[in-house]
Formats: C-alpha cells, sequence, structure tokens
C-alpha cells in the first residue's frame, strides 16, 4: 500500500500570481508523486474563475477541488486576500460530480453530482465523502442531507459552504476548471483505512427558549411574533454594548459580521446546533445560511474566545480518534468564518491547537460560512461555528 504523502501551501497575489506559487511548493514537497486528490481554497483577489484552469492544467490527473473564502491558513498561520491548497497521494480511488440549480431543486443538483458515481470499489472498503456548495442558495441542509441520504448513511461526509470575503454576494465552487455559483460539487474518495471526521463548536446560549413563528424557507420574519431583526438586537444589546457597538447603527457591510458573531442555536437532544444568520432582509426579517422552519426553538448563543479554541483542539481529537491511533499525513479544516470575527489575532491560536493535536502535519483549510460532518448514521450534518477536520492517516 502506497505511503499517504500531503503537502500544503499558501499565496498571495493575482489569480496567476498565487497559482504559480501553490503549484511550484506542492511540486517541490511531493517530487515525482502525483497528487490523487488537490483542494484549492482562495479569496474574492483570485477568482476561482481565473486561477482553477491553471491549477486543473498543472493536475491533469488529479481530482481538482475549489472553493472561494471568507479566510484561507494552512499549518503556519492564517492570511486574508490570499489562496491555499492542499494536495495528496496515496492509495485511493476518487470520483466526483458537480450539480448547479442548487437554490430550484437541492434534490436535483445532488442527484446530478453523484450520476454515476459508483458506492463501492474493489480493495477499497472505507468511504470518505467531500461536499462543497454555494449557501447563498439558501438550501444547505436540504443538500447536505440529500448527499447522505442519496449516498447512504453509512459514510462519512465532510466538507463546507463557500465564502466571498463577507461580501454575500456571491459564492463559487468548483471541479476541475468549472467554476459554478447556485451549486455543488462532491468527491467520494474509496481508501483502505478510515479518514477521520471530527466536529466541534464552542458557542453557549444568550437567550430565552424562542420559537421562531414566521419563516420563508432560509427567511426568518418573525419570532414569538415579532420581527426577528428586533428579537435579535434586544437578545444581544448587552453584549453589544460590552463590545462597543450598536448594531441597529451599523453600516450595512458591517451587519454581516454582527449576526455571524450571534448566532442561532437549535436544540439537538442535549446540545444545540449552530445556525448562521448571514444577512438582514428589509427593516425586519434575517436570511440564514439554511432553511429555519416555522415552529422551531431557537436560542440566540455566542461564545467566549477560550471556549472557541478549546472546540477547534477536540474537533481535531474527535478526527484523530476514528483512524484509530494511526500517526497522520496531514488534514483538512472547515472553520467558520464567525469563529474568525470572534477570535480577531488570536485564530492562529486556534490553528495550532488543531496543528498540535493532529501532530504537527501538514493541513490547509478555510474560513467558511457553514461546514458540513456526518458520520455514520448521524443525521446532524451541516454546522455553523464550527470546527470540521478532515484526517488523512500515513
Amino acid at each position: 500500500m502506497l505511503e499517504t504523502r500531503v503537502a500544503t501551501a499558501m499565496a498571495d497575489g493575482d489569480a496567476a500570481q498565487a497559482a504559480d506559487k501553490l503549484i511550484a511548493k506542492v511540486r517541490a514537497d511531493l517530487a515525482d508523486a502525483v497528487p490523487a486528490l488537490v483542494m484549492v481554497f482562495a479569496s474574492t483577489k483570485q477568482p476561482l474563475a481565473a486561477l482553477m484552469p491553471i491549477v486543473s492544467a498543472a493536475f491533469p490527473t488529479s481530482t481538482v477541488l475549489g472553493a472561494s473564502t471568507a479566510g484561507e491558513f494552512i499549518e503556519t498561520g492564517d492570511a486574508k486576500g490570499s489562496a491555499a491548497i492542499f494536495a495528496l497521494c496515496g492509495d485511493y480511488r476518487i470520483f466526483s460530480g458537480l450539480g448547479t440549480g442548487l437554490k430550484a431543486s437541492a434534490e436535483q443538483a445532488v442527484q446530478t453530482a453523484l450520476e454515476g458515481m459508483p458506492t463501492q470499489v474493489v480493495g477499497f472498503p472505507h468511504r470518505t465523502a467531500i461536499l462543497l456548495l454555494d449557501p447563498l442558495a439558501g438550501s444547505s441542509e436540504e443538500a447536505t442531507l440529500m448527499t447522505a441520504g442519496l449516498m447512504g448513511f453509512d459514510l462519512r461526509l465532510a466538507g463546507a459552504a463557500a465564502g466571498d470575503d463577507l461580501a454575500l454576494k456571491c459564492t463559487h465552487v468548483s471541479l476541475g476548471n468549472q467554476v459554478v455559483t447556485d451549486g455543488l460539487v462532491i468527491a467520494t474518495l474509496f481508501s483502505k483505512q478510515p479518514l477521520g471526521v471530527g466536529v466541534c463548536h464552542g458557542h453557549e446560549p444568550l437567550s430565552v427558549p424562542l420559537t421562531v413563528t414566521r419563516a420563508e424557507g432560509s427567511v426568518v420574519h418573525e419570532i414569538d411574533g415579532r420581527p426577528a431583526w428586533q428579537v435579535w438586537v434586544e437578545h444581544t444589546h448587552e453584549a453589544t454594548r460590552k463590545l462597543g457597538f450598536d448594531p441597529v447603527q451599523l453600516p450595512a457591510a458591517e451587519v454581516g459580521g454582527y449576526l455571524l458573531r450571534f448566532e442561532a442555536g437549535l436544540a439537538q437532544g442535549e446540545a444545540i446546533k449552530i445556525r448562521a444568520p448571514l444577512f438582514r432582509v428589509g427593516d425586519h426579517s434575517i436570511g440564514f445560511a439554511c432553511g429555519i422552519p416555522e415552529g422551531s426553538v431557537i436560542r440566540i448563543t455566542e461564545s467566549e474566545p477560550a471556549r472557541q479554541i478549546d472546540s477547534a483542539r477536540e474537533a481535531a481529537r474527535r478526527a484523530l480518534a476514528q483512524v484509530g491511533g494511526i500517526p497522520l499525513a496531514g488534514a483538512v479544516v472547515f472553520d467558520c468564518i464567525c469563529r474568525n470575527l470572534i477570535l480577531k489575532d488570536e485564530f492562529k491560536t486556534a490553528i495550532a491547537g488543531i496543528h498540535a493535536e493532529l501532530g504537527r502535519v501538514p493541513l490547509a483549510g478555510f474560513e467558511t460560512y457553514g461546514e458540513i460532518a456526518l458520520d455514520a448514521g448521524d443525521l446532524s450534518g451541516f454546522h455553523n461555528t464550527t470546527t470540521v477536520v478532515l484526517a488523512f492517516p500515513k
């Protein structure tokens, strides 16, 4: 069995400059080895439409996936306005597909991406899927559960919702040199050893339980019979006062950042699952990264920086445990942009914590508008304000 090897890199500049730097670093680290999988995470300063044709041409026999970002990082630290790359060599069989029209029909988009994809490969008993999608289509939860349902709930699933540097206007995903919005890409990795998927968030409830009383798809209009925006402002008033701002007075460009700091928590057994509000709709409503059904009971949440750092390390520990103690070759990390908003300069501390927990192996990832993590039989696949770690054993 071939030993798994991972190379990572991060680069700035325009798309062509960044692509050249990323490709050169991967080739230098992997020598003559050809990667089975390449993933590229790029800011709006390196548009995927310009970046991915160059990267795909450099690795013509590799499966090449991409997503636009709200921040990028590798094991040495994080950046804005950059592009990061993760390249995986080893004994894998990888199949991939792309689907569009996610807003109109999550089911059709997933079915298109999965068309012709096998569910098993002889000699490769372990199956893990990677899902990257456009969150602004408003169907992230539906697409995640649809992917798991159509592929079978016996697989592990990891991935993320793309970003656009908090502009909240247009996010992209890609397969090879195909770059789309309102779509998704899925890759299935068949391996001889199990991969590890770990997920954890660090949020705690800030408000009392609140009931969504009027909603349409991913837009919540009323909570407890009152305008959703008003309810959010009231229940976060004390916290925002301590932070030194009034959400009512925020410029339009800063509203998204405020909402991503104070997110919704849905009850899930003894725990809560985080849902990200992305933007204000009109004067009274709030748009989310996925559907929030009427009747849902939520609590507005907040997290202290120390809990965010601890939860990042815990996600890494959970991923490591799933590979059965085998040393790792590397990892991909999907981390919510709101964690960066909370941690600010300490976000690098969370990355360093993940790096340490995983044995200081190469890792690459991006700041997302939503994270995907689903283990066999687990139906809670789409998350917000979490760290998701996908670990690759040697």
